[in-house]
């Protein structure tokens, strides 16, 4: 009788052993997911006066391609995974130099160090004025789903004495608010965005305390569960292919 209860002992200890070699298994096969180290970044060109252009991230050498090139006025590029390596292995933030070229040229006229952090979405925009010169702005893309559409407005016009007003107005009859405005919005700044119902909408700007530029009945047309930015371009009283304007760009 003594020896089966030691053999039952010996059993059950023998059980927990495999059990324990089996989990310790288990864990030793289950893959660790590696930890993001890029973000998603875009380029929005709003350089007055400029031709189409390239833009590298950490350019190292002459023969290196562009990363987003030619890059035309009022365009922008699709999200592309901008890696934080070799410079910030293992770290959520990361600075990585953005550089702006003419097409052909090996060096470029502006270079920058921007801050990203890994898995966040982005655009950098390219602008200018007779003040600041050249610069990248970089707005944060929320990724979220709005409860119906979402739209903010951004000042990138050539002028940086001059804020600017905007009015959204909606054009379909239907609960929610009738209007988004935004008033005296500096450049390189862009609003919170507010929820609003899906459809078209007419939008204007103008300089701050002055009159709306004139603009189509309908211009923007707001999809469900969307977000969109409604950027001013251009030169504020310009005219041509540089006067000013706006364009809606959406978040993804």
């Amino acid at each position: 009788m003594r020896v089966r209860v030691l053999s039952a002992a010996v059993a059950s200890a023998a059980a927990i052993l495999v059990a324990g070699a089996s989990y310790a298994a288990a864990a030793q096969g289950t893959p660790i997911p590696a930890p993001i180290d890029y973000a998603y970044v875009r380029v929005l060109d709003a350089m007055t006066g400029q031709p189409a252009l390239d833009v590298y991230v950490t350019h190292v050498a002459t023969e290196t391609p562009p990363t987003y090139p030619h890059v035309r006025y009022g365009h922008w590029t699709a999200y592309q995974r901008t890696y934080f390596t070799p410079d910030c292995v293992g770290k959520s933030v990361c600075r990585l130099e953005f550089e702006m070229a003419l097409p052909g040229q090996t060096s470029g006229f502006k270079k920058d160090l921007l801050v990203f952090r890994a898995g966040w979405h982005y655009t950098v925009a390219l602008a200018s004025t007779g003040s600041t010169g050249p610069n990248f702005i970089v707005v944060h893309e929320a990724t979220s789903t709005p409860p119906s559409a979402s739209i903010r407005f951004g000042n990138l016009t050539s002028d940086v004495t001059k804020s600017l007003d905007f009015s959204a107005v909606r054009m379909a009859r239907s609960a929610g608010p009738a209007s988004v405005n935004a008033s005296n919005v500096s450049y390189a700044r862009v609003t919170p965005g507010r929820s609003v119902i899906a459809g078209p909408w007419n939008v204007q700007f103008g300089v701050h305390g002055s009159m709306f530029m004139a603009r189509a009945v309908t211009n923007a047309n707001l999809a469900s569960g969307k977000r969109y930015t409604v950027y001013a371009i251009g030169s504020p009283g310009g005219t041509g292919a540089y006067a000013a304007r706006f364009i809606v760009l959406p978040n993804r």
